[in-house]
């Protein structure tokens, strides 16, 4: 399946037309008089690929993919070429859903920073995760990373596209509010994807978030939770509570259904 440390041509994650990455600029974009009113700003990373950053509309010096501002981002791909010097690194990243992105990483790298204080410098041929602002100069668009980030696990590469396809999915749908006057509270929606942690099923991940971001002092419950994800199992959902539970990554609050994440 994988080529050259993985590609994933063949996985139906191959180009703009594959899975989850039809028409990147236009998930679900209003009309053009309720344009500004209905776009929304991930409140953390979000996890998106190259097509969408070259399909994503600018407006007022914003990028936006349909309505959502791509602010700070997370993508991950393969090095293509690597120019050094000492106050910036310059990528070609492919993730082969559209052409090469430029990555620029500013650094601190001259003869005067011990080497175990210089900022690693990424290797061709080798798959990275790339954290940054989306940029713009003189009509490209290019990626200004804080953060670049080796890849020691494929499953890492597998685990973002299923992220970016929750991100857009999660931030486009309307808003459904829970509450009502006597109803339960809320839950956040806008959920960081970008702080999956590895080794967790895609349902347990998602679950992990949700609980994460949710505001409650008390906790997230698995009532709401299962009015929220509707088209999954209430014995799914207490089966990955239940093992999130177990290995430390949430913990019960006021009572056996309500939780709260350890490292929210």
């Amino acid at each position: 399946m994988w080529q050259n440390q993985g590609g994933f041509n063949q996985s139906g994650f191959d180009g703009p037309t594959g899975p989850g990455f039809q028409s990147p600029g236009g998930f679900g974009t209003p009309s053009q008089g309720q344009e500004k009113k209905t776009r929304n700003r991930a409140k953390n990373i979000l996890p998106c690929t190259v097509a969408q950053i070259f399909n994503a509309t600018l407006d007022e010096d914003k990028f936006f993919s349909g309505d959502i501002e791509l602010q700070q981002i997370t993508m991950v791909g393969l090095v293509r070429t690597v120019k050094e010097s000492p106050t910036r690194l310059d990528y070609e990243i492919d993730d082969m859903t559209g052409p090469s992105l430029e990555v620029k990483q500013f650094v601190d790298n001259d003869e005067s920073v011990p080497d175990e204080e210089r900022v690693q410098t990424m290797r061709e041929n080798t798959y990275v995760r790339v954290c940054g602002h989306v940029r713009s100069f003189a009509g490209k668009r290019s990626v200004v990373a804080f953060r670049i980030m080796p890849i020691t696990d494929m499953n890492e590469l597998t685990c973002h596209l299923l992220e970016v396809i929750q991100a857009h999915i999660t931030l486009s749908a309307p808003q459904q509010s829970l509450n009502s006057d006597s109803g339960p509270t809320r839950m956040d929606t806008n959920v960081n994807t970008g702080g999956t942690i590895p080794g967790l099923s895609p349902l347990q991940s998602q679950l992990q978030l949700i609980i994460k971001n949710n505001p409650s002092d008390t906790g997230a419950s698995i009532h709401d939770i299962c009015k929220e994800l509707r088209n999954i199992s209430g014995k799914e959902i207490r089966d990955a509570v239940e093992f999130l539970s177990s290995e430390g990554h949430i913990y019960s609050t006021i009572d056996d259904d309500h939780y709260k994440a350890t490292d929210g």
